[in-house]
């Protein structure tokens, strides 16, 4: 079942009452049939005690009742309910997670306002600025998307699927000047109703390296690493690898390289600390710098760092976990680094933002992916001369209105071959071969694109671009390996982290140039970037 099958046959409409108007929208959650949708839609109803819904599949309204009243606080940015259908009928629940911080394309089904009868779908992009604050407090916060198809009130109560978390982060709550919406990250429903934890889908569990000092006693350590950081990282989904006290192994070395995230303490400035804590930071690693408040360290003059009371361990969690969210991204890899260090000012990026695949990326998005999509902006919008050939028919400008363009990221660097797309892709009838033409090109620019549906946009797609390919090269030589032996876990760690760097740097090279617009349409709504998880969830390869 494909991502918009799973959500429309769990998607459906709340109702005034039994057989009555729709006024919004509701998903299904779990396999017991617990329901959720924003607050205000179903706050009216909160007096009768029950609210029917009705699904896409059915022909009759369906009770529910509340498992969590109607909560709805708009400074505080929170807006959400709790229902329970009384005969969940097996329906497929929705996947959700628990997140944050979000990136990319996110999509939904709904109830529109000029359309309260019947389901209808769309996509949004998560905006460059990050989460939207309410009020000056970090935990009112919503996350803001731009779109175009859902920023409709009749999907108030949607779910909002993420393509690169592959499952639900939020419920939409708001829309506004038709060109933006909002969801309320059903991280923050977890105060209200624990039960959400266990059911909710676990990111992989990324990894933290600790760096302890041995100038301090073994109580001291023990207070930092159990007491303060481990019931953080656990409920981050981190696990722990804690490097010798005593001085760096290649075990250190490695384990570093792999990390989401460091965390350094530096009290009393220990050498083999401070030595580890720059090789991460050489390495782009994201960190987290920590040191006991009671003891003075000029390691303070070099980084960002934050005192830790350890006589008061519930504070010191609560700034660990800040932090750590301040850094952890979408890809539990290659978050942001705030703190400032001598390399990274000096070099203005960590070394390994200076790879391989960052240099692919760049190229690739001046090269090939930017010139497609500014065409297909001017030949979308009847502004500029060129076409669209789909399966060797010729599009009119009318079908092109809506069309976009998605780079499709690859699981495994060995999908990024002609011979994998064909294979998979092209003979299997998953896609079908696409051109883009216009006057400044050298030659047509080939692509692959969705089969077509009456109705829908037209999808263009570059599926697992093939100059990925040399990554895997460039790795080998590393570990002296030819292409037969790439199954050890390092190898596979490497080609995940590149992967990952140059999804980054593309999604930042595609941002820069996203604001240009012709006529209205901007160069973000034609281009996306997604995963082949997200568009080919059946792919296994």
């Amino acid at each position: 079942m494909g991502v918009g099958e799973l959500l429309a046959q769990a998607t459906c409409a709340v109702r005034a009452s039994k057989d009555g108007r729709t006024i919004g929208t509701a998903w299904l959650g779990t396999d017991e049939g617990h329901l959720l949708t924003a607050g205000h839609v179903v706050a009216p109803l909160a007096s009768q005690g029950e609210v029917w819904v009705r699904f896409p599949d059915a022909e009759t309204d369906e009770r529910a009742t509340f498992v969590i009243q109607p909560v709805h606080d708009k400074p505080a940015a929170l807006d959400f309910a709790v229902l329970r259908l009384d005969r969940p009928n097996g329906r497929r629940p929705l996947p959700f997670t628990l997140v944050t911080q979000a990136d990319g394309l996110v999509r939904a089904r709904g109830y529109g306002d000029n359309l309260r009868s019947a389901q209808s779908g769309g996509t949004g992009v998560l905006t460059p600025a990050g989460n939207y604050l309410r009020t000056s407090s970090s935990w009112a916060y919503y996350f803001q998307y731009e779109t175009t198809t859902l920023a409709v009130t009749g999907f108030s109560g949607a779910a909002v699927y993420s393509d690169l978390a592959g499952a639900v982060i939020g419920i939409q709550v708001e829309a506004e000047g038709g060109r933006q919406a909002f969801a309320m990250p059903l991280a923050r429903i977890v105060d209200y109703w624990e039960d959400l934890v266990g059911a909710a889908v676990r990111p992989t569990r990324g990894r933290c390296v600790l760096l302890q000092p041995s100038t301090t006693t073994e109580a001291q350590r023990d207070i930092v690493r159990e007491r303060i950081l481990r019931p953080v990282l656990e409920q981050l989904n981190l696990a722990l690898y804690v490097s010798e006290p005593s001085g760096m192994r290649g075990e250190d070395l490695k384990q570093l390289e792999l990390a989401d995230v460091v965390i350094a303490d530096v009290t009393d400035a220990d050498p083999a600390v401070v030595y580890e804590l720059t090789v991460a930071q050489g390495l782009g690693t994201p960190d987290v710098v920590i040191r006991d408040r009671s003891a003075e360290s000029p390691a303070s003059r070099i980084f960002d760092v934050l005192d830790l009371d350890l006589d008061d361990v519930d504070a010191s969690r609560r700034t660990v976990e800040q932090r750590l969210l301040s850094v952890r991204s979408i890809f539990e890899a290659l978050g942001e680094n705030p703190t400032t260090n001598p390399m990274t000012t000096f070099f203005k990026a960590p070394l390994t933002q200076i790879s391989v695949a960052n240099a692919l990326a760049a190229g690739y998005a001046r090269n090939f992916v930017l010139p497609v999509a500014n065409a297909l902006l001017e030949i979308s919008t009847g502004r500029g001369p060129g076409g669209v050939t789909v399966d060797g028919v010729e599009l009119s400008a009318e079908r092109l209105r809506d069309v976009t363009v998605t780079v499709v990221v690859p699981r495994r660097l060995e999908w990024c071959s002609d011979d994998f797309i064909d294979l998979e892709l092209a003979q299997t009838g998953l896609v079908v071969p696409a051109t883009v033409t216009h006057p400044d090109f050298s030659r047509p620019r080939p692509l692959k694109c969705l089969p077509l549906v009456d109705g829908e946009p037209v999808r263009l797609l570059d599926v697992f671009p093939t100059t990925l390919s040399t990554v895997a090269e460039s790795i080998d030589e590393r570990f002296d390996v030819d292409p037969h032996r790439r199954t050890s876990d390092h190898w596979m760690a490497l080609e995940q982290k590149e992967i990952d760097r140059f999804q980054s740097k593309l999604i930042k090279r595609i941002r820069s140039a996203g604001d240009r617009r012709v006529g209205p349409r901007f160069l973000r709504d034609v281009i996306r970037v997604s995963t082949a998880a997200a568009v080919f969830p059946d792919l296994s390869g």
